[in-house]
C-alpha cells in the first residue's frame, strides 16, 4: 500500500536544505538565467528560470515524483500573474472556499491556464511515477502599463485586474494548446542563440505566448457570451454541484450528458458550459481524472488484476484502460504496480 505524502512549504523548503548540504542540487548561472537540477526522496526537479525584467520571468518546470505528494501552499504575497502551458503531465489543485474560484480543479497536458490568486490558501496534489513537464510565466499587471494601449479588448478579469481592483481572484482554463502556441513553445525549448541575442528572442517568444493565450480567452468569452447571456444563477450551481455529486457516485458506469442533464434539471449545453466555468473542466475530463484515480489506487490497495481494475472503473476493453492510464500518468498499470511492489 503506497501512502500521499503530505508536505507543507516549510518542509519542501528544509528538503532543498538538506538536499543542498548533500550535494543534490545542482545550479548553474549564465547571466540572467539558471538553470537548477534537484533530487530528493519525493522528487527530481530540473528547472530553468529566465528574469527578463522586474515584472516578466519564464520557468520550464520538468519534474517527477517517486510517490503521491499533497503540497500545501500559502499565497499571501503572491501578486503576480500567472500563465501555464502544460507539456505532458496532470496535477490537482484544491481550493476550498475561495469565492469565485472551482474548489477543485485539474490542469493537465495540451492545456493552458491564467490565474490571478492572491492572498489564498491551497493544495496542489502530484501524482507519483508521472513526469510533469510545463512552461510557467510570471507577469506583475504593471508590465501591461507599458504598453501604454487601450485595456477594453481584454477580457473583463483581466481589465479589472489593471484596474487595480486586486481582490478581484480569478482561475481560467483557456482552452487547447494552439498550433500557434505550440510553435512558440518549441522555439522557447530549442532557443538557437546565446548570450543578449538569446535575452532577446525568449522574451518575444513570452510576449507572443500571452498574447496568443489573452487573445484564445478574449475569443471564447465572447462566443460564450453570445451563447450564454446571463451569468449561472445560484440554483444552477447547486445542479452542477449535483450533477458531479451523480457522476462521483457512478464512476463505473455514468450516465450519458443527456441523462445527466435531465437529472439535475438542465439542459446540455448549459451542463456542459457550467460544468467547464465551476469545475475548471468538462464532464468527462472530470469524470477520467477521478476514474483514473481508483484505478490507482484499486492497483496499489488490492488484489485485483489489471482486468478487474479496468472493469471496476468502468472500461469493457482493457488495452483501452491501459492506454487512458498510461495518459494521465505516463506509466502503464503493470509497471505501476510492480514499481509499487520494488519500492
Amino acid at each position: 500500500m503506497q501512502g500521499i505524502n503530505v508536505l507543507a512549504e516549510q518542509e519542501f523548503s528544509e528538503l532543498r536544505k538538506h538536499n543542498l548540504s548533500q550535494g543534490t542540487v545542482l545550479e548553474h548561472w549564465n547571466g540572467f538565467d539558471r538553470i537548477e537540477n534537484r533530487e530528493n526522496p519525493v522528487s527530481k526537479e530540473h528547472c530553468w528560470t529566465i528574469s527578463f525584467r522586474p515584472e516578466l520571468c519564464l520557468e520550464m518546470i520538468d519534474e517527477y515524483y517517486y510517490v503521491d505528494v499533497n503540497q500545501h501552499s500559502d499565497h499571501s504575497d503572491y501578486r503576480v500573474l500567472v500563465s501555464k502551458f502544460y507539456l505532458d503531465g496532470c496535477h490537482r489543485v484544491l481550493t476550498p472556499d475561495v469565492p469565485g474560484i472551482p474548489e477543485e480543479y485539474l490542469e493537465q497536458a495540451g492545456y493552458n491556464y491564467l490565474f490571478f490568486l492572491p492572498d489564498i490558501q491551497e493544495t496542489e496534489q502530484f501524482f507519483a511515477h508521472q513526469r510533469l513537464h510545463l512552461i510557467r510565466l510570471e507577469v506583475d499587471p504593471s508590465l501591461f502599463i507599458t504598453f501604454d494601449a487601450d485595456n477594453s479588448p481584454l477580457p473583463l478579469p483581466l481589465q479589472r485586474l489593471l484596474e487595480g481592483k486586486e481582490d478581484d481572484r480569478f482561475h481560467q482554463a483557456i482552452g487547447r494548446i494552439t498550433p500557434a502556441m505550440q510553435t512558440a513553445l518549441q522555439h522557447i525549448l530549442a532557443c538557437p542563440y546565446q548570450g543578449a541575442m538569446k535575452r532577446l528572442y525568449l522574451e518575444s517568444k513570452v510576449l507572443e505566448l500571452l498574447a496568443l493565450q489573452i487573445y484564445q480567452w478574449a475569443e471564447d468569452q465572447t462566443r460564450s457570451t453570445k451563447g450564454m447571456a446571463r451569468p449561472l444563477r445560484p440554483d444552477d450551481i447547486e445542479r452542477l454541484h449535483h450533477a458531479r455529486e451523480v457522476l462521483m457516485q457512478n464512476l463505473a458506469h455514468p450516465p450519458s450528458l443527456i441523462d445527466l442533464a435531465r437529472q439535475v434539471g438542465l439542459n446540455d449545453y448549459k451542463l456542459k458550459q457550467g460544468f467547464r466555468q465551476v469545475f475548471g473542466t468538462t464532464v468527462f475530463g472530470y469524470l477520467q481524472m477521478h476514474r483514473m484515480n481508483q484505478a490507482k489506487q484499486l492497483l496499489a490497495d488490492s488484489t485485483l488484476s489489471v482486468a478487474g481494475v479496468a472493469q471496476k472503473v468502468g472500461y469493457t476493453s482493457q488495452s483501452r484502460f491501459c492506454d487512458a492510464f498510461k495518459r494521465q500518468f505516463n506509466i502503464s498499470p503493470k509497471a505501476y504496480r510492480m514499481s509499487l511492489k520494488r519500492a
